[in-house]
């Protein structure tokens, strides 16, 4: 009686181990599909991820504060990247410069300075480096690309003058560039295009025309200057989407789509404060133009930009209509294309390196600092 009490004591307890470990699961199965459509890749994701919870944790790793030095203190930062040495390349659009800085926050060089001659900057906006070999600074203020030896010698500029509004240079592996510009005219065409490390162009990814009819303009897009969102994975695919549809293009380095990734969502409407918040944040305290009226849609777009880091994981900066002060939302997919996670963050990520994310944020007190955490995935 007492071996048969005990046999059944221990398949209570072992049934028991089994429940705990199979409810302390993380991750429900994928509710999605991959099917092929015309020779691409078509993955299709519920609204909900794999993981309910936050399967990601950042641990700050590396702080570093304004250099004491009058000439190199932060007045604005706005973009920054990092080599295979962990060095740091900062831009200070208002200083007129990018600051270097080593994997230990140790300052190491000042790479330009203001001016119109070469190797002078009026803008610095973003920057990208080359091939381990070059960084490239684009300058907004003069309308000019500028590049540089990775320890500050300048090399040669070109103009983007014909490319208007130039924006969000990405570059992959090899020193290629992928970036957005507009050709004037009416209609205005949007382009998304990849060129060579002398901003040769080497294929067209996408483009399509804005019909314009002064004085009324797309809010999104006026603020924008393009209504794509894009990036390059470690593979050197190209990711990009058009802000009016929850779909991720990816293309080969080619720039022929290989794969879309589709997400259904719930659109989040705009409430006419809103509206009159967003205008406030472009004009500030100046009054809008006169001759000009911004046209909203019903709701925010699904996207607003998207990094990835070096495991092909894609993080897309959404909106939410449960809006936390200060903090920013994101869905997760992997290198496959599925939702795997939502997360929220305090700053935006300027790139993930080395299981590193690295990012741009301001102390208790209002002074920008760069900050670099390490990554922690609960998965």
């Amino acid at each position: 009686m007492r071996n048969k009490s005990m046999f059944f004591s221990v398949v209570l307890f072992l049934v028991i181990l089994m429940f705990v470990v199979s409810c302390g699961q993380k991750g429900t199965k994928w509710q999605g599909t991959i099917e092929e459509e015309n020779g691409i890749t078509v993955v299709k994701n519920p609204k909900e991820p794999i993981y309910e919870e936050d399967v990601l944790q950042l641990e700050e790793d590396l702080v570093i504060t304004s250099p004491e030095d009058e000439e190199l203190m932060f007045q604005s930062l706005t973009f920054l990247v990092v080599d295979d040495a962990e060095n740091i390349y900062v831009s200070d659009s208002k200083a007129g410069h990018i600051l270097v800085f080593d994997k230990n926050s140790e300052f190491v060089r000042k790479i330009g300075r203001r001016g119109q001659g070469p190797g002078e900057i009026v803008y610095p906006f973003e920057v990208q480096i080359l091939g381990q070999k070059e960084l490239f600074v684009n300058d907004m203020g003069q309308a000019k690309a500028h590049f540089f030896t990775l320890d500050g010698e300048f090399l040669r500029q070109k103009t983007t003058s014909q490319m208007i509004a130039f924006r969000r240079p990405k570059a992959d592996s090899a020193g290629n560039i992928v970036a957005g510009y507009a050709i004037g005219g009416e209609p205005i065409k949007i382009v998304l295009k990849k060129f060579d490390s002398e901003l040769n162009p080497i294929c067209e990814i996408t483009s399509s025309d804005i019909i314009t009819q002064p004085p009324v303009l797309e809010y999104f897009e006026a603020r924008r200057s393009t209504n794509y969102v894009w990036n390059v994975l470690s593979t050197d695919e190209i990711i990009w989407g058009d802000i009016k549809k929850y779909e991720i293009h990816v293309c080969n380095s080619e720039g022929k789509c290989v794969k879309r990734i589709i997400k259904d969502y719930d659109a989040v409407t705009i409430t006419g404060a809103e509206k009159n918040k967003l205008i406030k944040n472009m004009y500030g305290d100046n009054p809008v133009p006169s001759n000009i009226t911004f046209k909203f849609p019903d709701s925010y777009p699904p996207f607003i930009r998207f990094s990835c880091d070096e495991e092909g994981r894609i993080f897309v900066q959404r909106y939410d209509s449960s809006q936390v002060e200060e903090r920013i939302f994101y869905d997760i997919f992997d290198a496959e294309g599925k939702f795997i996670a939502k997360t929220t963050l305090n700053y935006r990520p300027q790139i993930w390196k080395n299981s590193m994310m690295y990012c741009v944020e301001e102390d208790e007190d209002g002074f920008e600092i760069i900050k670099r955490y390490k990554a922690n995935w609960a998965i």
